[in-house]
């Protein structure tokens, strides 16, 4: 690749800036590079409403959940605010394949990440055993129906794609539940 020399002056703070980031990139012209390849890649930056928005989920406790859903828990439906939710469409969309295709563990991982970005749930584990994969979601809103409510998304999709293959047991509790899944003999 043809290298071109230039020379300019930069600020104080943005010399600091380059050395803070020159051994993890190799020095100050592959930090100058990296940040303008970033600069160049428009369509991937966050704009101040995206900001926002991030701000408004970690630093006020804010959720997200699908428009539908929303007029159906506002219209006091929960069953058909779960079952009518968007969960499957993104599970596909995210993972760029149908239902199909998509082995119980890639759902629950799936979910298990998306809850997280929309702050669904504080605390999310899934244990894979020889004989189950444990589901268990922990939360701090402190009622019973908030935790059937999240569970009842992944059952509602367990019935749809995974019943013919897999048992369940569910516990719930007032900040948490929990999904045995095993497989049929």
């Amino acid at each position: 690749m043809v290298k071109r020399r230039i020379q300019t002056t930069i600020s104080d703070e943005a010399y600091k800036i380059i050395e803070r980031h020159k051994e993890k990139f190799g020095g100050m012209n592959a930090v100058i590079e990296e940040a303008l390849r970033l600069l160049d890649r428009k369509e991937d930056i966050l704009s101040e409403d995206d900001l926002l928005l991030i701000k408004l989920i970690r630093d006020l406790d804010f959720t997200g959940c699908g428009r539908t859903q929303y007029l159906y828990l506002i219209l006091g439906d929960i069953d058909r605010a779960v079952k009518e939710s968007l969960m499957e469409t993104a599970v596909e969309w995210f993972l760029k394949k149908p239902f199909g295709e998509i082995s119980l563990e890639e759902f629950l991982e799936t979910v298990k990440r998306g809850w997280t970005i929309l702050n669904r749930a504080d605390y999310i584990e899934i244990t894979k055993k020889e004989d189950s994969i444990v589901f268990f979601c922990e939360h701090t809103m402190r009622k019973r129906e908030v935790s059937e409510f999240l569970a009842n998304h992944i059952l509602s999709i367990y019935e749809k794609y995974y019943s013919k293959d897999w048992d369940f047991s569910l516990s719930v509790t007032t900040n948490s539940f929990t999904i045995k899944f095993t497989p049929k003999r």
